[in-house]
């Protein structure tokens, strides 16, 4: 069974504004279904636009990497 969202639990279980969802929605970076009048999100719709607004992690430079980099920089003399 595919579990069929409206837009106000869509933007709830996202924890945006409804006026937010509308935004990705109307400019294409969130899928949707409209059946009639109603517009409707899938779970899988959601699950790839919160895929698609991942930030990588960066690693934070121990203190050693910190001083080679200075190095390498000219910072240290």
């Amino acid at each position: 069974m595919i579990n069929v969202f409206c837009k106000k639990k869509s933007a709830t279980l996202l924890k945006i504004s409804v006026e937010t969802l509308d935004r990705y929605r109307k400019s294409g970076k969130l899928a949707y279904r409209q059946i009639g009048d109603r517009i409707l999100f899938t779970e899988n719709d959601l699950i790839a636009f919160l895929e698609a607004c991942v930030v990588p992690a960066t690693a934070i430079p121990t203190a050693r990497e910190k001083t080679e980099m200075a190095k390498a920089a000219g910072g240290e003399k």
